[in-house]
């Protein structure tokens, strides 16, 4: 029985408790619901940091106070973002890498974001890319490669060729984001960039807001793995919040049992992704 791994978005960096009030911010509450996660069936986080204004921040100090209680409460893997701001170089982006997280989000991508109705190009350069990756390789962090549309499969294939990421690749599939140079939550584009992955990865999916479960249910048919949480979606049904990260996690790893997959344990997932812990 194939195993699938599930990964659990807990916070991000744009909407807050004004969304979902159930959504962690503060690093007590990060921690919480990161084991919360885990007690449901997830074996990796995804974690951003956010100060005690609930705004999105890189400060290591909080990052690794989130970090080493996550590592302290749990067996989970825990995988810090280094996507930072659209404003920050990107030595500040990538400062999480420091920590030495066993994995890491690794942004390959150009879009415009609205925020607070003003549009914010968001934009990763192939230099800060490939420093971006080779800075992970020397750390020993394995890169969740950010995959919002075809050109950051080619931003992936540039990272291969140049060896500057280890087998196997995890790709992460992100679509149905509000912002322009990203892909819609279709079943077409899923396929379409299923068909396009290179060899030797293992792939995930993400999706937003009311994308996000069928998409990641059909991720799991195509042979991929899902992430859910707070981060992309707020809601468990049309109109009804959820009550936390761990909620949808749940719900995910049901929806695995019935379709006759296992979901994979921490330590199970290090063995498919060759982590060493």
């Amino acid at each position: 029985m194939r195993k699938i791994i599930i990964t659990a978005a807990l916070t991000g960096a744009g909407h807050g408790k004004e969304a979902n009030p159930n959504l962690p911010e503060q690093p007590e509450e990060i921690i919480e619901q990161a084991v919360q996660c885990r007690e449901a069936g997830a074996a990796i986080v995804h974690v951003h940091a956010r100060d005690k204004s609930g705004n999105n921040t890189m400060s290591l100090d909080i990052f690794r106070k989130i970090h080493e209680g996550i590592k302290n409460s749990s067996d989970l893997i825990v995988q810090l973002s280094t996507g930072g701001g659209p404003t920050l170089p990107n030595e500040e982006r990538i400062a999480p890498l420091l920590l030495k997280p066993e994995m890491a989000s690794l942004n390959t991508f150009m879009m415009i974001m609205p925020v607070k109705g003003v549009e914010i190009p968001f934009i990763y350069k192939r230099s800060e890319i490939e420093e971006t990756a080779r800075r992970a390789q020397e750390q020993g962090v394995k890169p969740a490669i950010a995959i919002l549309n075809f050109a950051c499969l080619e931003e992936a294939e540039n990272l291969i060729e140049k060896g500057l990421v280890d087998k196997p690749y995890f790709l992460d599939i992100g679509l149905n984001l509000p912002a322009q140079g990203t892909l819609r939550g279709t079943w077409r584009n899923l396929v379409a960039l299923v068909q396009r992955l290179p060899e030797d990865c293992v792939f995930n999916v993400s999706a937003g807001d009311e994308a996000e479960l069928p998409l990641t249910t059909m991720a799991m048919l195509l042979g991929g793995n899902p992430r859910v949480g707070l981060e992309d979606n707020v809601y468990y049904a049309p109109g009804q919040l959820a009550r936390s990260n761990a909620e949808l996690v749940a719900r995910t790893a049901r929806i695995a049992r019935e379709l006759n997959l296992e979901t994979a344990t921490p330590d199970e997932a290090r063995e498919i992704l060759q982590i060493r812990r």
